[in-house]
């Protein structure tokens, strides 16, 4: 797992554009663990943005919102959260604590994600921090 923490943080502190940085980001978590799809957000007051994404989403995946369960309970407890095939992992803001942005992925149906998953997500989070510098 450090090597993977390692290759996010240079890929992240690269001299790239931030988009290029986040989708190479978002493709170094998608192989570490064989997701499906991975995605990097920009959260704001208002909105969530995607920035970068690798893999191939399910037909039924919709954009995200605010307004979404686990988004809210992302923003609320600033904690991962596992939801069916799917996780949100917070970026948390360096001196403010709040949440930033989000790693997001998810599983093929088959999968199931466990406990080392989240602690990996919350690690990757955390290595992803200079995209929002």
């Amino acid at each position: 797992m450090n090597d993977v923490i390692a290759s996010l943080k240079d890929a992240v502190d690269a001299e790239s554009p931030r988009e290029q940085r986040a989708a190479a980001a978002a493709h170094l978590v998608r192989i570490a663990r064989g997701y499906r799809w991975v995605g990097i957000y920009d959260v704001g007051d208002d909105d969530v943005t995607l920035i970068g994404e690798a893999g191939s989403p399910s037909s039924e995946r919709v954009r995200p919102s605010l307004d979404e369960r686990s988004f809210a309970r992302v923003l609320e407890t600033r904690r991962a959260i596992v939801d069916r095939g799917d996780a949100v992992a917070p970026v948390l803001g360096a001196e403010s604590g709040i949440v930033i942005g989000t790693l997001d992925i998810e599983i093929a149906p088959t999968d199931v994600l466990g406990v080392k998953d989240i602690d990996f997500l919350e690690d990757c989070a955390a290595a992803l921090r200079p995209l929002y510098d």
